[in-house]
């Protein structure tokens, strides 16, 4: 089968496509054909960091082609979406039974809990797009009155919200200058740590809690367990299209490279798709 492995070019390392051997499933695991797989900042980490030979691909959609003897969840020809260890840049993966533009479906999701939601990003152009997506209120968040405008905005004479999900630790002191006192600023993705500097004293003062939130290098086990809740509390808003899909730029698998680079360009603010049947997913686009 075809798949994107990572191969060593004098100081880096680039996609290219190679003719690879077929996964054989083992008792407990299901066999998924490929249909699309999303792009992570996790992939560009793991080719610049190999030394060859590795299919990046942290998450896929697809339809189960074969089940082992222990698998009683799914049956051949279930459409499925998972969380993999890698090897998503591929025509087949194999998984063991259970186990982003994240962003817009955290705003959707939010709003669908009746909570109220402020959406923080860095252009105009993310600000309505933001907005399309049910945010109460978008702000610019490289605007020097950043924490003040949010803290106004949530109506409690400038102590702050609940709850902060950010993308990254770039701007870790604004998100926590924005929290109440007890709030909590979830991460997703450890980048931008080299420049993060923040100030322990208020954290203490606002009694605030820092979690990071990472799926890469999280057991199987703890993956079936974010995929449980998912299809018990997201799955059924999606089928019901009360929570929309984000798929802004498509790529056929042999332009893998192509789309990590976009990635890296626009730095993960755009959701990025790889495609197994390209020219099906653009009729289909074109049809919805």
């Amino acid at each position: 089968m075809k798949a994107m492995v990572a191969q060593k070019r004098w100081f880096s390392s680039i996609l290219e496509q190679r003719e690879v051997k077929m996964p054989e499933i083992k008792d407990n695991e299901v066999l998924i054909k490929v249909c699309s797989a999303g792009v992570n900042r996790g992939d560009i980490i793991d080719v610049a960091t190999s030394d060859g030979g590795v299919c990046p691909g942290l998450e896929c959609s697809g339809i189960i082609e074969a089940v082992g003897r222990n698998v009683s969840c799914w049956k051949v020809g279930e459409r499925v979406c998972a969380i993999l260890k890698g090897g998503g840049y591929t025509e087949q993966v194999a998984i063991r039974e259970g186990p982003s533009w994240i962003g817009a479906l955290a705003i959707q999701y939010a709003k669908y809990m009746g909570l109220k939601v402020i959406a923080a990003t860095g252009s105009s152009e993310l600000v309505s797009i933001c907005n399309h997506y049910g945010a109460d209120f978008s702000v610019d968040d490289t605007s020097r009155n950043f924490v003040t405008t949010v803290t106004d905005k949530t109506g409690r004479k400038g102590k702050g919200v609940d709850f902060v999900l950010a993308y990254g630790v770039f701007d870790l002191q604004a998100n926590i200058n924005c929290c109440r006192t007890g709030g909590k600023v979830v991460i997703v993705d450890f980048h931008g740590t080299d420049s993060t500097r923040i100030d322990l004293a208020l954290l203490q003062e606002k009694h605030a809690e820092i979690k990071v939130f990472d799926l890469q290098f999280r057991d199987l086990d703890y993956l079936a367990s974010v995929i449980a809740e998912v299809r018990i509390h997201l799955w059924p808003l999606i089928l019901e299209q009360k929570v929309v899909r984000i798929d802004k730029h498509r790529f056929p698998l042999i332009e893998a490279q192509k789309a990590l680079d976009l990635f890296r360009k626009h730095d993960g603010y755009e959701k990025i798709t790889i495609f197994m049947d390209f020219e099906k997913a653009c009729r289909h686009r074109k049809m919805n």
